[in-house]
């Protein structure tokens, strides 16, 4: 568990259109490093739905595809960040270089 970066707060108030309310903790997901979180902290809740998606490309031209999802009860859940070779992500994205998109229903 540690406390929400700037930088994370930023891209998921643009994301959300600030419609969500983002807690000040957050746990750090085990994906080798790629940036994704959980607002989950007791890890109790389930994801329901995707309500933001983007991609960008990474500095090593890699895309990154992101998705913001909330939990059953209608909470942020996880910022997930999946880079498609799997490494490391190399430079957090700032969203003026995000490519907003619709998410995937489910």
């Amino acid at each position: 568990m540690r406390p929400i970066k700037q930088k994370e707060i930023e891209i998921i108030k643009k994301l959300c259109n600030n419609q969500f309310k983002i807690p000040e903790l957050i746990r750090n997901l085990n994906d080798n490093h790629m940036g994704s979180i959980s607002f989950d902290i007791e890890n109790k809740q389930a994801r329901q739905k995707s309500i933001a998606a983007a991609e960008y490309i990474d500095i090593d031209g890699v895309l990154v595809d992101i998705e913001l999802s909330i939990d059953e009860e209608g909470n942020l859940f996880e910022l997930d960040f999946w880079k498609v070779d799997f490494s490391e992500l190399k430079e957090y994205p700032t969203f003026d270089k995000l490519k907003v998109r619709i998410p995937d229903e489910g």
